[in-house]
């Protein structure tokens, strides 16, 4: 075989540069994406724990003050509800959820708020219509913790046209029919709620 031959031959088993680099520059951009869609999976993951992170937390809050304005107490005739709300602290005669209380009666007078420690706390004090001994201090449960502050905010029919609109205290013989809770948490907690909006719809018989 000459010399020319087997030139030509090698020429036409190997690569010149440009497709080395042409081939090169495409494997480059097969990587990049493959570790762009990685990224994006990682942070989609991390997205969707630290929403069930955030849920687990304030999941079983919203419901306890769903449940505890739910049954807040209206008044019946002869008396008066027991409703005392700004735009910060709240308390209410209300109905215990039966986790929080083994005292033989589960109506309560309790307050909500938030403390300088930012945490979201619940107080309450077993209602009795006769108390015999003196009464003993509330006690207290610290429901939510990196609450920078909570906004309460009470639905007035008589307000604006169309009737209706939110105030921020109530004190009266009366409950507010709609109540809302919004909790603002701590800068860089990570934790997001939306707004709470309960209607107050118990029976005034029932107490």
């Amino acid at each position: 075989m000459s010399e020319k031959a087997s030139a030509t031959d090698a020429r036409a088993v190997g690569f010149t540069l440009l497709e080395v680099l042409a081939a090169l520059a495409i494997l480059g951009l097969i990587l990049a994406a493959l570790s762009e869609g990685v990224r994006f999976g990682q942070q989609a993951l991390l997205i969707q724990a630290r929403a069930r992170e955030v849920a687990n937390q304030v999941s079983p809050v919203d419901a306890t003050l769903r449940s505890l304005i739910g049954r807040a107490w209206p008044g019946a005739v002869g008396t008066e509800a027991r409703f005392l709300g700004t735009a910060r602290i709240l308390s209410f005669r209300t109905m215990l959820p039966d986790s929080l209380t083994a005292a033989r009666t589960r109506d309560a007078d309790v307050t909500l708020g938030v403390d300088a420690s930012h945490r979201l706390y619940l107080t309450w004090l077993p209602w009795y219509r006769n108390w015999i001994i003196p009464k003993p201090p509330p006690a207290r449960i610290d429901l939510l913790a990196n609450v920078d502050h909570v906004e309460f905010a009470y639905w007035d029919p008589s307000l604006g046209l169309p009737p209706g609109g939110w105030v921020t205290g109530w004190a009266g013989t009366s409950v507010p029919k709609l109540l809302r809770v919004r909790l603002v948490f701590m800068k860089g907690s990570g934790l997001r709620w939306p707004d709470i909006i309960v209607a107050t719809a118990r029976d005034p018989w029932s107490f």
